[in-house]
């Protein structure tokens, strides 16, 4: 399961991917296309939608069925996290609402969440918090672990597909005394795992299935594989945005051109960072890897196109504004009314 901040506007950070531009200095355009449909988080159990007409949230779920609708938490911004499985999720609004539990059976409330950003989370003493200059790890049965950080906002928790890995990142290249910090679960919850590098130059990260492939995004990106630094070989200026399985990635760039015109350029890496592919789409593209990276879905003017590692199309599929993989490789869909769909692709 993947998790994503969620604001109003639309934007996602994640194996789902949005924003991003590319000029001399690299920024993201300040204009947003219409607000669509998109998936906040997808488990095989289910999937949490945000959804611009009605203005709400959604879960549903793995057969299409609804679960809960929370309009509150989106009129608020509020982040959405699944817990061990979707649609069952906390919502934590950035005014500092006491955490909102949506599950169908109900829950314990999450203690001394309140204020906090909720990044992560399993049960009530199995989560991960940020407040201020602290990221709070709650483990089951043992000490909390506090880390210090530059500040909560900004912050980017990346879990990868399978959960068992994860990395802290900021949306800003620029933060002073920033570094990334990756993250394994044991029988307790979350542990730091010791490994760091600094921040600088870095606006966000993916993080492929089972957490050895890194994939950092800003003017300063590149791979990790192994812990071993990769440079990234592509014609991009920025590679803005990735989207990572574990034999290969998408890293994407996207610009306006003076007539307006939507662009973004999609690459193919390969695990030695090196470009295997390319496309460039007068169009917004948004792109998630299958888990295994052999697959990637590119959603751009209401179809899903399905390409191999190599770049080539396999297939498509009409009616989609957005798409993410599941762990066990399910495609999940939305049509452009937010209602979800399941497709196995063999």
């Amino acid at each position: 399961m993947s998790r994503r901040r969620v604001a109003l506007a639309g934007l996602m950070v994640a194996a789902v991917l949005t924003g991003g531009c590319a000029a001399v200095e690299p920024t993201r355009p300040s204009a947003q296309p219409p607000p669509t449909p998109m998936i906040v988080a997808v488990s095989s159990d289910g999937v949490v939608v945000a959804d611009p007409g009605s203005g709400s949230y959604r879960g549903y779920s793995s057969r299409g069925e609804p679960r809960w609708t929370d309009r509150e938490a989106y009129r608020q911004g509020a982040e959405v996290v699944c817990a061990a499985r979707c649609p069952d999720a906390v919502l934590s609004a950035p005014a500092g609402d006491v955490p909102t539990w949506r599950r169908p059976m109900g829950h314990a409330a999450l203690g001394g969440a309140e204020g906090k950003r909720v990044l992560s989370v399993r049960g009530p003493s199995d989560a991960v918090l940020a407040e201020g200059g602290w990221l709070t790890l709650l483990r089951e049965g043992v000490k909390r672990t506090r880390i210090p950080i530059p500040g909560a906002a900004g912050l980017l928790w990346v879990e990868d597909p399978a959960r068992s890995a994860a990395l802290i990142a900021y949306d800003d290249p620029d933060v002073a005394g920033a570094d990334i910090r990756w993250f394994r679960r044991d029988r307790h919850g979350w542990r730091p795992t010791g490994r760091t590098v600094p921040a600088a130059g870095v606006w966000g990260a993916c993080l492929a299935d089972g957490g050895d492939l890194t994939v950092l995004t800003g003017p300063g990106a590149r791979m990790l594989v192994n812990g071993r630094t990769v440079p990234l070989r592509t014609d991009l200026k920025v590679a803005a945005e990735c989207a990572a399985g574990r034999d290969g990635a998408v890293v994407l760039d996207r610009w306006v051109d003076e007539r307006g015109v939507r662009h973004t350029a999609v690459r193919g890496v390969g695990v030695d960072g090196r470009q295997t592919w390319a496309r460039e789409l007068a169009t917004e593209v948004t792109v998630a890897a299958e888990p295994d990276g052999r697959r990637f879905v590119l959603v751009h003017d209401g179809t899903a196109e399905i390409v191999d590692a190599r770049g080539r199309t396999t297939s498509r599929f009409g009616g989609v504004v957005a798409a993410a993989f599941a762990r066990k490789g399910e495609l999940i869909t939305l049509d452009a009314g937010a209602r979800p769909g399941r497709l196995e692709l063999g």
